[in-house]
């Protein structure tokens, strides 16, 4: 996982309280993103832990999966987590933007969604309006670059997790 970046959260640069850990690390008393493995094998005595927990999708499954983790395989635990970060691995692979509709729309996951990896300028708007709600930002990146990005694009073309509708829909009357 990603070690130099900063992090924006409901559009606000913030402090990382959240620590990702390999799955032989010890948990501690902060707020710990584990990957789903981790989550499935561990999941009866994780449900005893006081401190807050994260769950990390990945987008290749270390090479176990072509297609990644299964967004579906989180719904059991989704009441044990308060973060689930979905893995961008590089700017052109677009399943974590089925993934966040999925966790916010079938799912209804609430807690904070957080955008990882190659999260790029011309993708935060759409990734905000899939339900992300956090971004690991490249240090470089200033907030104010960050909100106008966001708002760049006056309409949107397709639906998704926000309340656009999208031109088309407008068009017909839909």
């Amino acid at each position: 996982m990603p070690s130099d970046y900063q992090l924006v959260k409901d559009r606000a640069v913030c402090a990382d309280d959240w620590v990702y850990l390999e799955d032989d690390a010890a948990l501690g008393d902060a707020p710990s993103i584990i990957s789903l493995d981790r989550l499935r094998a561990e999941n009866e005595a994780l449900k005893a832990r006081n401190a807050p927990l994260g769950v990390v999708l990945r987008a290749d499954n270390q090479g176990k999966q072509q297609m990644g983790e299964d967004v579906h395989e989180l719904a059991p635990y989704l009441d044990m987590v308060q973060l689930v970060a979905i893995e961008f691995p590089v700017y052109r692979n677009g399943r974590g933007y089925s993934n966040a509709r999925i966790l916010r729309e079938q799912l209804g996951f609430t807690g904070e969604l957080r955008a990882t990896g190659e999260v790029l300028h011309d993708q935060w708007q759409f990734m905000e309006r899939c339900g992300f709600s956090a971004f690991e930002l490249a240090p470089h990146i200033s907030l104010e670059e960050f909100t106008a990005a966001l708002g760049e694009l006056s309409d949107a073309y397709q639906p998704a997790a926000d309340s656009q509708r999208g031109a088309l829909w407008r068009r017909h009357g839909l």
